[in-house]
């Protein structure tokens, strides 16, 4: 008798023991499974909470910089860039092996080039690239640093680093449209403007400011000869003084401006075409 109850509350141990541990299992996963579950739904700041609620409980769990990467991926499609960057990084630093540290870092420069964030991105990519990566990741790696170059009109670096990931003769020939695009002179523009006001925005091609330019540099030039020609030397003094002066530098300084935006809009038809190309190549099977 002695004995059967022995046995009875070994394997009754042993059940609590099994039950206890399937808990702690189920605690342990079902943060998880909820988050994803939750993003998955669009549901971005439950999922979050999950995923922190996991990371409180859990914070030495092997996974944790599985979970903080799956939160960088949520605030980023929240658009919250700066918390996506912060939490990116600390999966980076957390990552288990170097492919996966490869992976996520990869993430973290595609979130840099989405703020704007240029050189940090290429940053991130060099040190995937001294890693050595897969041949698949080397390839991502590439292609993140010429679009990044392309953002910032670097068409040379682009197309050098380009040669290794793809042989594209289109692609090829925007580059060269690229390099030797029309550019404006912030010069020219400035030394039009002082001998006629409203010349140097008609350099640009925006002939509607220059022929306001024109008219109201014009209007207030007459209206000080006009005021020496009738004697009123103070009111002449005024008008060129206080007002000619301001309009006639302003219109030096607007027609610099105008030069720079039409380069600027030039550089990004430009850019706009060679990252439409690169987006054809990569569909192409």
């Amino acid at each position: 008798m002695t004995k059967v109850l022995n046995n009875t509350s070994l394997f009754l141990l042993i059940g609590v023991s099994l039950l206890f541990s399937g808990f702690t299992t189920i605690a342990e996963e079902l943060p998880l499974s909820i988050g994803r579950h939750l993003a998955a739904q669009g549901n971005h700041d439950a999922a979050i909470t999950e995923y922190k609620r996991f990371l409180f409980f859990h914070p030495d769990d092997p996974r944790v910089g599985e979970v903080y990467y799956n939160i960088g991926l949520t605030y980023r499609t929240q658009g919250l860039w700066t918390e996506a960057v912060t939490a990116l990084r600390t999966a980076t630093y957390l990552a288990a092996d170097s492919e996966t540290k490869s992976e996520y870092q990869l993430e973290l420069a595609v979130t840099l080039i989405a703020t704007k964030n240029y050189d940090l991105a290429q940053l991130e990519l060099i040190k995937v690239t001294l890693r050595n990566p897969p041949v698949q990741l080397h390839r991502r790696t590439l292609f993140l640093q010429a679009v990044a170059y392309i953002y910032q009109f670097r068409w040379e670096e682009a197309r050098s680093v380009l040669k290794d990931y793809t042989v594209d003769e289109k692609l090829d020939a925007l580059f060269d449209s690229a390099i030797n695009v029309p550019q404006k002179s912030v010069k020219v523009a400035r030394v039009l403007s002082k001998i006629l006001p409203g010349a140097g925005h008609a350099y640009t091609g925006d002939w509607r400011d220059g022929l306001n330019a024109l008219f109201l540099n014009g209007a207030f030039g007459f209206l000080a000869v006009d005021a020496v020609l009738d004697g009123h030397y103070t009111d002449a003094a005024l008008w060129v003084g206080v007002v000619f002066l301001r309009y006639y530098r302003g219109n030096t300084f607007r027609a610099e401006a105008a030069v720079e935006q039409f380069n600027l809009r030039q550089s990004q038809r430009a850019a706009e075409a060679l990252l439409q190309r690169l987006q054809e190549i990569v569909k192409t099977p």
